[in-house]
């Protein structure tokens, strides 16, 4: 193996693991100067890890149809009504995971399809039907079962894919299945044809209505797998709020950009897992030095500064390398 590969292999690998690094080492200091000398341990890692699996296997999802140039809002009340009913039902039939873990996918690949089945054939703009959708699955989630909502908080048997170490196994399967999408089916690959260029898509053969049904099969194994570990990460009320499950899904399309800027140094997939890691690690941070509740809320606030940071350095950066290069050439001379 030559130099210039082992080098070009090194930067991609230090490209790939320089934000979590980074975060990493920032948020250690942190905690050790205040005391928090438990960052690093083993149950730290266990309480993180089940973090970003949630954040990563939400994030896949919105990242699915995203890549493909559809801004999707259904997702969350996807998750939401599949968490309802399969959490509900398997209550009710002995507690086993594995239905549980079925009824998620069921109900999630049903949900997502009828919403690829509205856009494919109702011909309306991408936003209009997933927020109607996302609507209508919200009106739905305060009919079922009395409008109830969905509490696995203390149901151990139905908790256990969302705790260390089971909650890998759903993070493993989301992963695996966006990697195959786009790299091995035919509808992953139109995908990116129809994402650049619609209409020379569809003149060349390619089958829209086909390809976009595909994708929402796929995307709704991933809600479903989501909704495994989410469900029993907290109580999930009926939503009596409109659109109250969009800002709670999209609260993880913030792994979905990193992962796109990452691009240049390694696959998407794993640059959403590497956005993901980043993020969980601020936000664990932030949580542990200041406070559980303002550290949320600051957390919120620096996502949102941290992200357009990273915009700009990523965009802007080497012009404006170039620019000050320019500058310290124009007074030497």
């Amino acid at each position: 193996m030559s130099d210039k590969k082992v080098l070009n292999g090194l930067k991609r690998i230090g490209g790939t693991l320089m934000l979590p690094a980074a975060m990493y080492i920032i948020v250690m200091i942190a905690c050790f100067s205040n005391g928090k000398m438990f960052f690093g341990s083993f149950a730290m890692w266990k309480t993180l890890l089940v973090d970003v699996a949630v954040s990563v296997t939400c994030a896949m999802g919105i990242g699915l149809q995203f890549k493909a140039g559809r801004f999707d809002f259904s997702g969350g009340a996807i998750m939401l009504l599949s968490a309802i009913i399969a959490g509900n039902v398997a209550k009710m039939y002995g507690n086993h995971p594995l239905l549980f873990v079925a009824l998620c996918l069921i109900c999630a690949v049903v949900l997502s399809v009828l919403v690829g089945i509205l856009y494919a054939y109702g011909r309306l703009p991408i936003v209009i039907v997933t927020i109607g959708m996302a609507l209508l699955y919200e009106a739905i989630t305060c009919l079922v079962f009395n409008g109830g909502g969905i509490n696995l908080v203390a149901n151990i048997k139905l908790k256990a894919f969302s705790s260390y170490p089971l909650a890998l196994l759903p993070l493993a399967a989301v992963i695996v299945i966006y990697v195959f999408y786009h790299n091995f089916t035919v509808s992953g690959k139109e995908t990116l044809l129809l994402a650049n260029n619609q209409m020379a898509a569809v003149n060349i053969g390619i089958n829209e209505k086909k390809s976009v049904i595909v994708s929402y099969v796929f995307s709704g194994l991933i809600f479903g797998f989501a909704t495994t570990i989410y469900a029993s990460t907290g109580i999930h009320n009926a939503s009596f709020s409109s659109l109250v499950t969009v800002g709670e899904l999209f609260s993880n399309i913030l792994p979905v950009f990193i992962g796109l800027m990452l691009g240049s140094f390694c696959n998407d997939a794993i640059g959403i897992v590497m956005g993901s890691l980043t993020l969980c690690l601020m936000s664990f941070g932030l949580e542990t030095v200041i406070s559980s509740e303002m550290g949320s809320a600051i957390s919120s606030i620096f996502n949102g500064v941290f992200i357009l940071a990273i915009n700009v350095i990523s965009a802007r950066g080497m012009h404006m390398i170039a620019g000050i290069r320019k500058k310290f050439r124009a007074k030497s001379a």
